[in-house]
């Protein structure tokens, strides 16, 4: 059986029609699914810290510690939500340490927000610490418990 000659154009223009009607039905970032009823929006910031140096040693549980209480606790003067991951082996055995800080940070779907300044402040005093030992922080918007 013989296609029509215009049966590649038609199939073109039935999928543009099709992505046309995706696009359209598609809500712009700024209009997502707003916070169910009983939370707020706000931004928490993760915080991920390397728990090995790269000479192989740890950052002990007592270092980890002292460096809570004397700095992320004070600092950030909010709740802290810490969880471990999994070791990585691979290319080199690693921990990681995170921890969630609800921060005070205006979040638009056009532009990430600047790093606050006590979550800037935290990274800094990490690095100064365990300059071996990377850490990571990002922003992300959550819908927040009251």
């Amino acid at each position: 059986m013989m296609r029509p000659p215009d049966a590649p154009r038609r199939a073109m223009v039935r999928r543009g029609a099709l992505l046309l009607g995706v696009m359209a039905l598609a809500r712009p970032a700024g209009a997502l699914t707003p916070c169910p009823p009983g939370s707020r929006p706000g931004v928490l910031a993760y915080l991920r810290f390397a728990l090995v140096l790269p000479n192989g040693d740890d950052v002990t549980e007592a270092q980890w510690r002292t460096f809570r209480s004397d700095i992320m606790d004070p600092v950030l003067r909010a709740p802290v939500t810490e969880r471990d991951e999994p070791p990585v082996t691979q290319p080199r055995p690693q921990r990681f340490r995170n921890a969630i800080i609800e921060v005070r940070a205006a979040w638009s779907p056009d532009a990430p927000p600047p790093m606050p300044a006590p979550v800037l402040s935290v990274v800094r005093a990490w690095t100064a610490r365990f300059p071996d030992a990377p850490v990571e922080a990002r922003l992300v918007p959550a819908c927040l418990g009251r």
